[in-house]
């Protein structure tokens, strides 16, 4: 049992060395206000209402999640009469990340403005410009960590000794990001999207230690992502699509195939069942089945994390082959009333 906490907590420490410090998403186009603000109010509806799971590494512990992210929001898509092909997009997202049975917790509730103009017959070119704050609150629960000097000769643990004072495990910091999109409809059924968020904006610090000499800032994090969607002969959508985030030295690589069969052919009642295998590429090469169906504007997923790297030599003592993850996504876009001019904005899927 300890050497499967300590194997959890130096797992976290190499995770937040590696991978920064903020969240990810296997399908992170199906949670678009985590991913960019410029998608804020950026679909063709009056709402939206999106839900996303992620339980990372489950088979660790059997009583609690080692890293789980549930997060979820609702944006508007608003002045659709007024903006000439365009809409202003306003929303809240809100997120909660904790790992080791929320050793560290942190909760995050987001603001998200938005302006999407569309350009030429139809809208073919859409721009949009998102802008996004809030407040994070973390807390870090020193109760649960044990430092070397606190162990006695029969290793039995006396905390009094751990050689280690901390500042309140309390914080609350403000958050801002900034995004941009753009998509392109080059030919009938076939477009090109693209976008960029900046994130951490406020830089700010993160010192739970009141005896360090140094000051650790949570470092600012770049994302691009973007898509190619093609329809052949109204039966089959393919999408190939990327994301790249850069954190303080850190990066992802996602890039993969999706694609969606219409079983209800009618663009009144349209259904499409998808089924997409994408990579993931940091210190690690991770394989992503995806699985999803849209029903006009209900959509659902499911993804799953299977790791190639054996990173951890002794991962038989800390829950198996590791690492695995799983996610679980739901949306809604809905209309209260229908707009005079269909001002047609397009919403990016898996």
């Amino acid at each position: 049992m300890k050497f499967r906490l300590y194997a959890i907590v130096a797992l976290m420490v190499g995770m937040l060395t590696a991978n920064a410090q903020d969240i990810h998403f296997s399908q992170f186009y199906a949670s678009p206000l985590t991913l960019n603000p410029a998608l804020t109010g950026n679909f063709n509806g009056f709402y939206r209402i999106t839900g996303i799971y992620r339980n990372q590494f489950p088979g660790l512990s059997s009583n609690r999640p080692v890293f789980s992210t549930p997060s979820a929001s609702v944006d508007l898509s608003l002045l659709r009469e007024k903006i000439k092909k365009g809409a202003l997009g306003v929303g809240i997202v809100f997120f909660n990340d904790q790992q080791n049975g929320k050793t560290f917790n942190q909760n995050q509730i987001l603001v998200s403005l938005a302006y999407n103009m569309g350009f030429g017959p139809k809208n073919k070119i859409q721009l949009g410009l998102g802008l996004q704050g809030g407040l994070a609150m973390t807390k870090m629960d020193f109760s649960k960590f044990e430092f070397n000097d606190g162990f006695n000769s029969d290793l039995s643990y006396n905390s009094s000794y751990n050689g280690e004072t901390f500042n309140s495990g309390n914080r609350m910091k403000g958050v801002f990001n900034a995004g941009l999109f753009f998509k392109y409809d080059f030919y009938t059924g076939m477009r090109f999207y693209t976008g960029y968020s900046f994130n951490n904006a406020t830089n700010y610090k993160q010192d739970f230690l009141a005896n360090s000499t140094q000051t650790y800032r949570l470092p600012f994090r770049h994302t691009l992502h973007g898509g190619f969607e093609f329809e052949y002969k109204d039966k089959v959508v393919f999408i190939p699509g990327y994301l790249f985030m850069y954190q303080q030295k850190a990066n992802e690589t996602n890039f993969g195939l999706t694609a969606g069969i219409h079983v209800i052919k009618d663009p009144a009642k349209r259904a499409t069942l998808f089924l997409g295998l994408w990579n993931r590429i940091n210190n690690q090469y991770t394989l992503i089945p995806k699985v999803g169906f849209e029903y006009k504007g209900f959509r659902a997923g499911f993804a799953y994390d299977v790791h190639l790297s054996r990173q951890y030599k002794d991962h038989k003592n800390i829950g198996g082959q590791l690492p695995q993850g799983f996610e679980i996504t739901l949306s809604y876009i809905g209309n209260i009333f229908q707009p005079k001019e269909d001002n047609y904005l397009f919403n990016p899927r898996y």
